[in-house]
C-alpha cells in the first residue's frame, strides 16, 4: 500500500541547492478531503491547494513542510497529476462521462482509462529556460513554467477575457525579455500576438503533466468532439454531471 501510494511527479518540486524532488507519498482519501475539494465560495484552484496539502505526506528528499506555499508553488502539470492519479487510487482507473455533441445536440457515452492518458515528464528540469522567440526576431525570453499561484491569479480572467489573462500570465511567468527585466503587464500587453502565441505554445509544448484532451468523433453526425477531461469536475462521483462539450 505504500509503494502504490508513493507517486512520480512529472515535473517535480525544486530544493534551493537546484535539485529535484519528484518522489510523493499520498494518503487516503476520506469524506472530510471531499468536502475541502468541493468547498463553496472558493475558487478552485485555492480549493486544490488546500485538498493536495491535506493529502500529500511527503515530497521524498525534500527537507520542507507540505504547506500550501508549497503546494500553490508546484508546477501546475503537477498538481493535475495529483489530481488524476488520486482519482484512479480511490474509485478505478475507467472513467464514464455523458458529453453533448455541440454539432447534433444528441448526447454521447465517453468510457476511457486514465491509465491510458499519456504523461509528459520533463527529462531535465530547470528553474527557468531561455526560448528564442521566432516571431520576435531571434529575441530571447527567460521563462519558467506556470505553477498553481500563477493559477490562481488569472483564473478569474479566464472566462471573461482570455486575453488579458494571458497578459497576466506572461508578466508572472517571463523574468526577463530581450535583457530586460522584470516584465509587467505594460510590457506583455504591447507584445505582439505572433510573439504572445509563440510563448503560449511553448508553455503548452513544454509544461509537463497529463494531456488531458481527449479525441472524440460523434458517433451520430462524426463531427468533432474533442474536449479536455474536467478534473475538478470529475474528480469524485459526486460531482459528475453531464458536459455540454
Amino acid at each position: 500500500m505504500i509503494a502504490e501510494r508513493t507517486l512520480e511527479l512529472p515535473g517535480g518540486v525544486a530544493r534551493p541547492d537546484g535539485a529535484v524532488c519528484r518522489r510523493v507519498r499520498v494518503r487516503q482519501l476520506t469524506g472530510a478531503d471531499e468536502e475541502a475539494l468541493f468547498e463553496r465560495g472558493r475558487a478552485g484552484s485555492a480549493r486544490v491547494t488546500t485538498f493536495l496539502t491535506r493529502v500529500i505526506e511527503d515530497v521524498e528528499g525534500l527537507d520542507a513542510p507540505v504547506d500550501e506555499t508549497l503546494v500553490a508553488g508546484m508546477h501546475l502539470g503537477d498538481r493535475d497529476y495529483l489530481l488524476l492519479r488520486l482519482r484512479q487510487l480511490e474509485l478505478g482507473d475507467a472513467v464514464h462521462e455523458v458529453v453533448r455533441c455541440p454539432a447534433c445536440a444528441r448526447k454521447v457515452d465517453v468510457d476511457f482509462a486514465i491509465s491510458e492518458l499519456p504523461v509528459r515528464r520533463l527529462v531535465d528540469p530547470q528553474p527557468a529556460y531561455r526560448v528564442a522567440l521566432a516571431a520576435a526576431g531571434g529575441r530571447e525570453a527567460l521563462v519558467r513554467l506556470p505553477t498553481g499561484e500563477d493559477q490562481s491569479a488569472v483564473e478569474g480572467l479566464a472566462l471573461e477575457n482570455p486575453a488579458t489573462a494571458n497578459t497576466r500570465l506572461f508578466a508572472r511567468v517571463v523574468l526577463e525579455y530581450d535583457g530586460r527585466a522584470p516584465m509587467t503587464e505594460e510590457d506583455a500587453r504591447a507584445w505582439p500576438p505572433a510573439v504572445r502565441a509563440e510563448l503560449a505554445s511553448w508553455l503548452d509544448a513544454r509544461a509537463p503533466g497529463p494531456d488531458l484532451l481527449l479525441d472524440l468523433a460523434c458517433p451520430h453526425c462524426k463531427a468533432d468532439m474533442s474536449y479536455a477531461f474536467d478534473l475538478h469536475g470529475f474528480f469524485l462521483p459526486s460531482s459528475s454531471r453531464a458536459s455540454t462539450a
